[in-house]
């Protein structure tokens, strides 16, 4: 199912690259689609499976704020 992910603390392109790689290469069954850098916000494919927890511990490991998920 496609979530969109509320995202703080990324500044840059840098910053974008670098969530894009840590969630498909950190957490089993999600895709990132997009990821709006001035919006705050990633665009992910992610199966039933994902934990939300483990989503929220890599987006902090990478220094940024899981805000919300819709």
């Amino acid at each position: 199912m496609q979530k969109k992910l509320l995202i703080e603390g990324m500044s840059c392109g840098h910053c974008v690259n670098h969530l894009k790689t840590a969630l498909t290469e950190d957490i089993k069954g999600i895709k990132v689609l997009d990821v709006n850098l001035d919006k705050k916000y990633a665009i992910v494919e992610m199966e039933d499976s994902v934990n939300e927890t483990e989503l929220n511990l890599v987006i902090e490991e990478l220094g940024f704020e899981l805000k919300g998920i819709e």
